[in-house]
């Protein structure tokens, strides 16, 4: 069996469909047309993922394209950086619920996070939450910008404010980011364990961030990672079914 922090995992086998149900697909950039989120929204049905992550300007066409379709419809919130005031964030939520968003990737305020006003944070995370009105709300905390004690303390938060997911990171790379970290990986293995072993059992995790082979993907899931948040979900799941039939062990 697989152990790791301070929970025992046993081994089990996962099958196709239900790594499907792990791989949130996304289409986050900013230059985003109607006829990519038209080809984006055929692909995530063609092979069935599990949920599709997209800007809140999207997510109403995404809605419309996949309305019969069981699949969750995530919007980026306070995208990428989190420093929208709580208040515009909590705006772009009621938004995206209102033009069909059933789940809520929202990014902290890692600024706040930084300036230790945990309090502040806490709140924004709540505000976030109270316009979701029940959806699952997944919280960015941007791991390749944080010591270890804020790692902590950000995923404290997160469950603090009652989300029910900590995200590793948006997995935009921009200059400001190499201004802290010369060699920035948007989710690794090390973070995953540091955060299971800081919140409950009751908490997800959703691994995000350069994560582009089906062997990293699987080493995710195996270290704790409940979720997926990949670019090349189709790429991945096709792989899966031609390596693994009869299913992974994790």
């Amino acid at each position: 069996m697989y152990a790791y922090c301070r929970y025992i995992v046993k081994k089990m086998i996962l099958t196709l469909d239900e790594f499907k149900k792990r791989i949130e697909y996304s289409l986050c950039q900013q230059f985003a047309t109607d006829d990519d989120v038209r080809i984006f929204c055929e692909q995530a049905k063609t092979t069935g993922v599990g949920v599709v992550c997209v800007n809140p300007v999207n997510v109403a066409l995404t809605a419309q394209l996949l309305i019969n379709d069981p699949m969750g419809i995530s919007a980026n919130i306070g995208f990428p950086f989190g420093s929208h005031p709580t208040a515009s964030k909590a705006l772009e939520t009621e938004i995206a619920v209102r033009e069909g968003a059933t789940q809520i990737d929202m990014v902290m305020n890692i600024g706040a996070l930084k300036s230790k006003k945990d309090a502040m944070v806490q709140a924004d995370i709540e505000a976030v939450i109270k316009k979701a009105e029940g959806r699952l709300v997944k919280v960015i905390i941007e791991t390749w910008v944080l010591t270890k004690e804020e790692k902590q303390r950000a995923s404290r938060l997160v469950e603090l404010a009652g989300a029910q997911m900590v995200k590793t990171s948006t997995g935009v790379r921009t200059q400001y980011l190499q201004m802290v970290n010369t060699n920035p990986q948007g989710a690794t293995i090390e973070d995953i364990k540091l955060i299971r072993n800081v919140v409950s059992s009751k908490m997800k995790i959703k691994a995000s961030g350069g994560i582009y082979t089906l062997d990293d993907a699987l080493d995710f899931l195996r270290f704790g990672a409940d979720q997926l948040g990949v670019s090349k979900g189709t790429q991945l799941i096709k792989e899966f079914e031609l390596r693994f039939p009869q299913g992974a062990t994790i």
